[in-house]
């Protein structure tokens, strides 16, 4: 049987993974990719850089495995864009962050518009996502303003930028999941929406074309291998297990947090939470609500500038054990995510300013759950939910999803395989074949009483009200 790669590439990492035909991860290669903090608005990456890195784990996977390969996926981090010259490929800007939040005060322009944005788009009026991004570029990017009046300007998600130096015919396209994040598409359509690009005053010809995810892309200029699949690394996370049960939501623990449930339509009322495309073909389409949170490895990241730790990950599940009592932690980190979606407030502990260092990393780490367990309690009044499944890095701490399991009252469970969107972009590159083996449950947390975590919680709950309503 035939091999299927999967590029990943994530806002650390790119990685070239080989997967057989039932799911078993045969070889892997990674390469560190930078994330350049300007300030706390201003976060880039450079796109040769990240083009490069690809480039090396393709040729390095290839190279040690003469494994027939029979289709490739892409699954990339969503709402980071850059501009690119359409005649060459050569990067007119920086990489732009899904973390990037310099827009935040140009949006405020389109603040009474916010309810149709969020009609057509399912997403909020967020500076995380591609349109104030794309207008920041046209508008203080002096080689990207000359490239649109020379005609020859690409903008688009950093997909579209991959897929135009991966594919051997350099195309101009982008999938609907990519899309979506732009803030410029029409969920209900799956197409661009003409009246979100007049009122950002955003000219449509310089994005590329939308495509479904899972489809004939074209072909890798290594090997000539078929492109069968492209989506947003969270919507790929939803299906690292194939299909997903109706009583399941997925919870993705990486930079940020992202907890996924698949629909079969639209909701009128998504109460403060993302809707989007979980996957499509040329026939059919499946949607996803999703409730993010900005603050998740981010935090911890943001906690090592503040008190560094050596060996962080290694210490903090025996904290999370030791700490009964921690601080509580209001965790803003990279701006309040669903169901608020609240602009910059530096993070803050409410007491205990004087805790010691693993008792502030325990509390970042309980805020994380806290800010799940918000969305969690929206996602259940849409669908009763009896289970979660966790995945991502941060899911290896059982502290975490021990806490996580109390405070929702859900079961949760834990499986083998870490490289989650890797694993659905797989799948859905084999168009969502039904051989999928599930790999084994490597643990499961069967929730229980915690009175004195859920008396945090409810104080946390307090504090981000005040916060929000402030």
């Amino acid at each position: 049987m035939q091999s299927t790669l999967v590029i990943d590439q994530g806002t650390h990492a790119s990685r070239a993974i080989l997967y057989s035909a039932s799911g078993e991860l045969i070889d892997q290669v990674e390469a560190p990719v930078d994330l350049v903090r300007i300030d706390h608005e201003q976060i880039e990456q450079d796109p040769q850089q990240i083009l490069e890195s690809i480039q090396y784990v393709l040729a390095t996977l290839l190279a040690r495995n003469r494994l027939p390969v029979g289709r490739a996926a892409l699954a990339t981090q969503r709402s980071t864009v850059l501009a690119w010259d359409k005649r060459d490929g050569r990067a007119l800007s920086p990489a732009l962050s899904w973390q990037d939040r310099r827009a935040l005060h140009d949006l405020m322009q389109f603040k009474s518009e916010e309810a149709d944005i969020y009609r057509l788009t399912g997403l909020p009026l967020s500076p995380h996502y591609g349109a104030g991004k794309l207008r920041w570029l046209l508008h203080a990017n002096k080689e990207v303003q000359q490239a649109r009046k020379d005609q020859i300007l690409s903008l688009g998600p950093l997909v579209s930028y991959i897929l135009y130096h991966l594919l051997s015919d350099a195309p101009h396209l982008v999938d609907h999941s990519n899309a979506h994040r732009t803030l410029l598409f029409d969920l209900a359509t799956l197409s661009w929406s003409k009246p979100l690009f007049k009122l950002f005053d955003i000219p449509m010809c310089p994005l590329p074309l939308v495509r479904p995810m899972q489809g004939m892309w074209g072909r890798l200029t290594e090997r000539a291998i078929p492109l069968t699949a492209v989506c947003g690394d969270q919507n790929a996370a939803l299906f690292s297990q194939g299909d997903l049960p109706e009583d399941t939501a997925v919870v993705n623990l990486g930079t940020g947090a992202f907890i996924l449930m698949p629909t079969h339509a639209m909701l009128p009322q998504p109460m403060g939470l993302l809707q989007g495309v979980a996957k499509s073909d040329g026939e059919s389409r499946l949607y996803l609500i999703e409730g993010t949170v900005n603050g998740a490895g981010a935090a911890l990241s943001w906690a090592q500038q503040q008190w560094p730790v050596d060996d962080l990950f290694e210490q903090l599940d025996e904290w999370l054990a030791q700490v009964k009592s921690p601080p509580i932690f209001i965790n803003t980190v990279g701006g309040l995510g669903s169901p608020w979606w609240k602009g910059a407030c530096s993070p803050y502990f409410m007491s205990h300013t004087d805790a010691a260092v693993k008792n502030r990393y325990v509390a970042i780490i309980e805020s994380i759950v806290f800010l799940l367990q918000c969305n969690l309690e929206r996602l259940q009044q849409i669908k009763q939910l009896t289970r979660l499944r966790v995945g991502g890095g941060l899911s290896q701490l059982d502290g975490l999803c021990q806490r996580l399991a109390d405070l929702s009252g859900l079961q949760v469970d834990r499986f083998q395989a870490l490289e989650s969107s890797a694993r659905g972009a797989a799948w859905l590159a084999m168009g969502s074949t039904k051989k999928w083996q599930k790999p084994a449950i490597d643990k499961v947390f069967m929730p229980n009483q915690n009175p004195a975590l859920q008396k945090r919680y409810e104080r946390f709950s307090k504090e981000i009200k005040v916060l929000c309503d402030g």
